[in-house]
């Protein structure tokens, strides 16, 4: 089978997963009281067929969850089917009371609870899988039995979550700017917002440089940018075309300080993380003699100022939205070129008691290529 460009990843995940940017962060209390109905109701629906299957509990441990979600420890839920009786729970259950059980990082796991088993190209679904599954430890045990009827409900209960669990991308990669694609095209188009951009253009771009190898393995810059002409919006990623330049706005700086704000989920945060958070910007963010500039500024090279405020109101909601769906990791936990004495993570930024060891393994990254190099 041939494998997948760097560049077609985005394309290839669009081909297998739902339309949908998800409701819920996979394991959240949220997506399990969901997961309850879906799974009752498709036992119900399935009736004697599951007379003679045999009573399995399927667990599911993700460890590096969501930082603004609060969580005290890995998500972790299990489902128990029985007779034709289900019960939904959350919470580690020990490998002995699993029929199968697996642990894996948090965000890897989001992203193949929102593959598509119906309508999918089969090739393509495979393909998808195994690259998701080389981004992450595993610890599996057991293994469920080969029961056509719980096989198939099983199945028909992925494909009803797939569409509402949050998919979580790494932050500025190509697959993460089509998160952002989705939802600003939609609020563009939209009849509220619709006319108060019809006779503007603008260009707006983030650009981060430094990228590391594993989310970036052609050394290509980190951001997205957004132009809209008379109404008509266009969202791309890396850097903004020479032809579309200079921008309006213009964020340019160094990718692994911003990451720790860049996930900030601002609604949801307590007053002590937006303390935390904010001197951390005043660290992260102060001028760099040794750079001769900041590490991320915000300027405006064209010379027409901030963004207009209809445009604002669309972007309004961005910073939240993609924070949500942004990644756990950060450079330091796996690239050697940005591991330092005082890398830390931020308490604001991840779970106080979170495992890195769980995070992507440290010998090859989604594309197949060695993360363990020289920069």
């Amino acid at each position: 089978m041939a494998g997948i460009e760097v560049q077609d990843w985005p394309a290839l995940m669009d081909s297998v997963t739902p339309e949908s940017l998800g409701e819920w962060a996979f394991g959240s209390q949220a997506w399990i009281e969901a997961g309850r109905e879906v799974l009752q109701q498709l036992v119900v629906e399935a009736g004697p067929v599951l007379a003679s299957a045999p009573r399995i509990v399927l667990c599911e441990v993700g460890h590096n969850p969501p930082a603004h979600l609060h969580p005290e420890g890995p998500f972790a839920w299990w489902a128990e089917i029985e007779g034709g009786q289900v019960r939904v729970g959350a919470g580690v259950r020990a490998e002995a009371d699993c029929t199968f059980r697996v642990e894996a990082d948090h965000s890897v796991l989001s992203n193949l609870a929102r593959l598509l088993y119906r309508d999918s190209d089969p090739v393509r679904l495979t393909e998808a899988r195994d690259r998701l599954r080389r981004l992450t430890r595993w610890k599996v045990s057991g293994a469920l039995p080969d029961h056509p009827g719980l096989s198939a409900v099983l199945r028909r209960f992925h494909d009803a979550m797939a569409p509402l669990t949050l998919p979580r991308l790494t932050f500025m990669t190509p697959e993460w700017v089509g998160l952002a694609r989705t939802l600003l095209t939609r609020r563009a188009a939209s009849p509220k917002y619709a006319p108060g951009i019809a006779s503007l253009t603008y260009t707006f771009s983030e650009e981060f440089i430094r990228t590391p190898r594993y989310a970036f393995p052609d050394g290509a810059a980190g951001g997205f940018w957004v132009r809209v002409e008379a109404g008509r919006m266009t969202v791309g990623a890396g850097a903004l075309p020479p032809d579309l330049g200079p921008a309006d706005t213009l964020t340019f700086g160094d990718y692994a300080p911003v990451i720790p704000v860049g996930r900030t989920v601002n609604s949801l945060m307590t007053e002590a993380e937006a303390a935390q958070s904010q001197a951390y910007a005043e660290r992260a963010f102060r001028f760099d003699k040794a750079l001769g500039r900041r590490p991320v500024d915000r300027t405006f090279p064209s010379g027409r100022g901030p963004m207009p405020p209809e445009l604002g109101r669309i972007f309004l909601p961005l910073h939240d939205e993609l924070s949500k769906r942004t990644a756990g990791d950060l450079p330091a936990d796996y690239d050697p070129a940005f591991r330092t004495d005082g890398t830390v993570a931020e308490p604001f930024d991840r779970a106080p008691g979170y495992d890195p060891s769980w995070l992507r393994y440290a010998e090859v990254d989604i594309y197949g290529q060695s993360l363990e190099r020289a920069p």
